[in-house]
């Protein structure tokens, strides 16, 4: 009996030993097939699109250079990590959301670590940093200004900043916009932020409009120099010189950047968009996507360090999650793109109609009437529907048939009446403006004290206020507060000259 037991203990322990050997080989075996790049892409349908881009990029083996492949967990650990507990506990992690719901769509990208991308055998840093690259025509790259701290406002960027996966086709890829958003993330240029500035081209002396003391405006400037990505064309710009016109300066592109003409006068329509934050609403998402909303949340959005700091660092956010796209590209037409924005040359145009109509208080103790029309939201398209020739261009223009189309038969008339009324009123108010400039000009033959000379000038100018509001903003945008207005117009004028006359 004692053999017996013997005999049986020692088969469990053969049996044990055995099995223990059997599962270690089974369990490296599937260590080694879930590790491979096959498992992931070939047996999670999730990952299909993933796997064949995968199959047709340069980290495949047979479109490598030198046949060498990065399976996706050379990639998406750090060296020494693919074998360690965490990294089972995450590959369990998928495994165990794919299994309760294989058509699951795939979470948030990603983050690759720069230490992937430059450990030994792959990319090398020092090598990467000095080769240029022909990135898209016309345009050259280099990594070295990506690697330098600070890179971007201050904060590090990392390999997967601007290497991601965009389109089906490719596995990752760096799309042209991304470039863009960090070096043209220019603010609009416009006449009430410009300065004048005086240089000197050709030898004289030229006063010209400039955005260059704009710290905003950094067209040329900063991250957004030309020479950081393009060669400056050597050619001439001058067709119409030939080689026997040697005693004539050709004009180049570098002739030009010397003598500090600004790129803006030629390259106005290159950029497009200002890459302006999304912080979420019913057309974008923006900060929603990930997040619930929050005063602190909506707060803090515009805040660019601090967003960075959360969302670049952390590789969590494409830049397009948060950012619009800005474009940089030749378009066609260089003139269009100045010439449909009217805001350029025409500096807070129609201020005064929005003045009338909205009853804006243009004085205190002067009582703010804002138009029936206003108040239901009727903005100038609902009025100026009649086509007119203006200065050789067709404007759209109010018309009493369109008051009758809205109203009755009878408004037809009305609009007419408001001209009439507001013409007549707007003469008699510049007849006594007249007559109280005139009485200040001849306040100094008159002997009258500066002071007082002073002081009714300044009347006078609050008077011209009130009525240029009426004048210029057309008074029938706003009947009733347009009489009003030059109420206070009249008074002026009428204190102005009585204060002389004393």
């Amino acid at each position: 009996m004692k053999v017996i037991w013997s005999v049986t203990w020692g088969t469990v322990a053969v049996v044990a030993v055995i099995a223990v050997i059997l599962l270690s080989g089974t369990y490296v075996a599937f260590e080694k097939y879930t590790s491979t790049s096959e498992f992931c892409g070939a047996s999670c349908h999730t990952m299909t699109e993933q796997y064949t881009a995968w199959q047709s990029s340069t980290h495949h083996a047979d479109n490598s250079a030198h046949g060498t492949q990065a399976e996706c967990v050379d990639c998406h650990f750090l060296p020494g990590e693919k074998s360690s507990f965490n990294a089972k506990m995450e590959g369990l992690r998928h495994l165990a959301a794919y299994l309760y719901n294989p058509a699951a769509p795939l979470p948030i990208r990603p983050v690759i670590k720069d230490g992937s991308c430059l450990q030994s055998g792959c990319h090398a840093q020092a090598e990467l940093a000095v080769e240029e690259i022909q990135f898209a025509e016309n345009v050259r790259f280099l990594h070295e200004p990506h690697f330098e701290t600070g890179a971007l406002e201050g904060q590090d960027i990392a390999c997967d900043t601007c290497h991601f996966k965009v389109t089906e086709e490719k596995h990752f890829e760096v799309p042209t916009e991304i470039c863009a958003l960090c070096h043209l993330k220019l603010e609009q240029p416009t006449l009430d932020i410009a300065t004048n500035e005086s240089v000197v081209i050709g030898g004289e002396v030229v006063e010209r409009i400039s955005f260059g003391d704009r710290p905003t405006i950094n067209f040329n400037e900063g991250l957004s120099k030309c020479e950081t990505c393009h060669v400056i064309p050597t050619r001439s710009l001058q067709g119409q010189l030939s080689a026997s016109d040697s005693n004539v300066r050709a004009i180049t592109h570098q002739t030009i950047q010397e003598t500090g003409v600004a790129c803006e006068s030629c390259h106005f329509e290159v950029v497009s968009g200002h890459g302006e934050v999304q912080t979420g609403d019913v057309a974008s998402n923006g900060c929603l996507r990930c997040h619930n909303r929050s005063d602190e949340l909506l707060a803090t959005a515009t805040d660019g360090r601090l967003m960075h700091d959360q969302h670049v660092a952390t590789s969590s956010a494409d830049c397009f999650d948060c950012h619009t796209v800005i474009e940089h590209r030749n378009r066609t037409d260089h003139l269009d793109f100045v010439r449909e924005d009217c805001t350029l040359c025409h500096e807070n145009e129609h201020q005064y109609q929005k003045l009338l109509l909205a009853g804006t208080p243009v004085a205190d103790g002067v009582q703010a009437t804002p138009h029936l029309m206003f108040n239901v939201n009727t903005n100038c398209m609902g009025c100026h529907l009649k086509r007119e020739v203006s200065n050789g261009h067709i404007v759209r223009t109010g018309a009493p048939e369109t008051c009758a189309a809205c109203h009755t038969p009878d408004h037809a008339k009305m609009l007419e009446n408001w001209r009439e009324q507001l013409d007549e009123e707007v003469e008699m108010a510049g007849e006594l403006e007249q007559e109280a400039m005139d009485a200040l000009a001849a306040a100094a033959d008159a002997g009258i004290s500066d002071e007082i000379r002073l002081e009714a000038g300044g009347m006078i100018v609050e008077g011209q206020r009130f009525l240029d509001i009426v004048r210029v903003g057309n008074g029938v945008h706003n009947k009733k507060y347009a009489i009003t207005i030059l109420d206070e117009a009249f008074v002026k004028f009428e204190d102005a000259i009585d204060l002389l006359d004393q």
